[in-house]
């Protein structure tokens, strides 16, 4: 599975899911700071990647472009929560998942738990 960060998220995150033997890049990485949605969306289309995100757009499937099938790791945390506990949180939830429940699916994570609901077939 392949993962894009979105700029919201910890700024190490990629480098910890890479580090669970994953490819995960941070869109900071790729020039996107700053740049528009539609871009970064673009950039998961273009890499098949799962984003992860904080970014309420992203949390309605409905505006998915319909060639993006990867899916979408919604972060619903307090923004209060530390940056080591929002990490360890979805670094959980990728590492006890199936990737075929990750996989085309708007998956939200919160504290107690996470969901993952299927939008597009892989």
């Amino acid at each position: 599975m392949r993962f894009l960060v979105d700029e919201n998220m910890p700024r190490d995150l990629a480098t910890d899911i890479s580090e669970l033997g994953f490819q995960a890049q941070d869109v900071r990485d790729l020039g996107l700071r700053a740049r528009p949605d539609t871009e970064v969306m673009q950039m998961a289309i273009d890499l098949d990647a799962i984003l992860i995100t904080r970014d309420r757009l992203f949390a309605d499937p409905r505006s998915w472009p319909e060639e993006f099938s990867a899916g979408v790791i919604f972060v619903s945390l307090d923004n209060k929560l530390s940056k080591k506990v929002v990490t360890a949180r979805i670094l959980d939830v990728i590492q006890n998942r199936l990737p075929s429940s990750l996989l085309g699916a708007y998956t939200t994570v919160e504290v107690s738990r996470a969901l993952s609901r299927p939008i597009r077939s892989r």
